[in-house]
C-alpha cells in the first residue's frame, strides 16, 4: 500500500507517558497498542525548540480526512484518560488518534479501522 510511512515528530518531554500508555494499553488487551508502539518506535524525538508547529501532538485541535471524504469537524486530540466521548475529541488510543499522533499537516498516513477497513488519513490543519 505505502512504499515509505511518512516521518512523524514527538517531543521529547511527551516520551515516558507515552512509552507508559502503550505498555498500559498492552496490559489492557487494547487493539490499537501494536500500533502506538510501532509509531513510538519510528518516531524522531525532538526538543521542544527543534520541534516543528505543523505536527499534530496531544492537546492540538486538528481537522482531517480520510481518503477523499469529507473533511472532519475539529477536534482535540486527548489522553485516553481525559476522553469523554464528548462531540470535538479524538482518543489517542483510537486507530484515528494513533494515526495522527505526530503527522505533520500535509502527510497521509494508512489507518485501519475495525468493521471497516484500511483508509488514507491525512491532516487538514491544527489549531
Amino acid at each position: 500500500m505505502y512504499a515509505q510511512l511518512p516521518q512523524i515528530y514527538i517531543a521529547r518531554s511527551d516520551r515516558k507517558r507515552l512509552l507508559k500508555l502503550a505498555r498500559e494499553a498492552y496490559a489492557h488487551k487494547e487493539r490499537t497498542a501494536p500500533f502506538l508502539s510501532a509509531e513510538l518506535r519510528r518516531a524522531e524525538y525532538c526538543t521542544s525548540s527543534e520541534f516543528p508547529r505543523i505536527v499534530v501532538k496531544v492537546g492540538n485541535r486538528v481537522r482531517y480526512q480520510l481518503d477523499w471524504g469529507p473533511i472532519s469537524p475539529s477536534c482535540e486530540l486527548v489522553y485516553p484518560e481525559d476522553y469523554t466521548g464528548a462531540p470535538g475529541q479524538i482518543s489517542l488510543l483510537s486507530p484515528i488518534g494513533v494515526a495522527l499522533l505526530g503527522l505533520p499537516v500535509g502527510a497521509r498516513m494508512p489507518v485501519f479501522i475495525l468493521n471497516e477497513g484500511f483508509y488514507t488519513l491525512g491532516p487538514i490543519d491544527i489549531r
